[in-house]
């Protein structure tokens, strides 16, 4: 088992700004998402963090920075921002990822079977409990629990963090920790990347 040193990790999706005294568990088998886990239920995990691990706060004067100069007039501008309150990730790379995996469309369905606004597919809905896949608020934050895990997996990298959430990530894995080189993945990351500035 190869073990990480990350300088922080979400417990229950939520950010505390103290120490979270548990070993972190982290199964990149899948494809399309990671699992987290506190035990060792098999040997499928991939990547280890001890505890202690410091958990990083993000404050209300933080976020008031980040907030709706650039981007109050998008869609789901309110959902966002609470999402963006509970996990400590940025509206404007939310709003972002919204815009091209979904263009804000709430019903948009991919070929894979992701769904709604951060196109989630249905075992990363359901592990963040959500109960109605086109209910914009579910929807906004699940994909933002999901952008917080990866965000923290991959020490704030935003670009690794955008090619995990299209490509999986264990195809970043794959390739050394570094972007997949599929034209889509490459090409989304730019996408995402290009709003995340316009919206910042």
């Amino acid at each position: 088992m190869k073990i990480i040193d990350l300088a922080a990790l979400i417990s229950g999706c939520l950010i505390s700004p103290h120490f979270a005294m548990a070993d972190v568990l982290i199964n990149l088998e899948n494809e399309d998402e990671i699992s987290i886990s506190n035990t060792q239920l098999d040997a499928r995990y991939t990547f280890k963090i001890e505890e202690p691990f410091l958990q990083q706060s993000v404050t209300p004067a933080d976020l008031k920075t980040l907030t709706s100069n650039n981007i109050h007039h998008l869609p789901y501008n309110h959902e966002v921002m609470i999402a963006a309150n509970e996990t400590a990730v940025e509206p404007a790379l939310i709003q972002a990822v919204m815009t091209v995996e979904s263009k804000h469309h709430v019903m948009a369905i991919s070929k894979k079977g992701a769904y709604g606004l951060m196109q989630l597919m249905p075992a990363t809905a359901r592990r963040f409990n959500v109960r109605d896949k086109s209910d914009p608020k579910q929807n906004i934050l699940a994909g933002s629990k999901y952008l917080r895990e990866l965000l923290n997996l991959y020490r704030g990298d935003v670009k690794l963090t955008l090619a995990a959430y299209n490509a999986g990530p264990s195809a970043v894995q794959k390739y050394g920790g570094r972007i997949p080189p599929y034209k889509e993945t490459v090409n989304y990351v730019a996408k995402v990347l290009m709003y995340y500035r316009k919206y910042s």
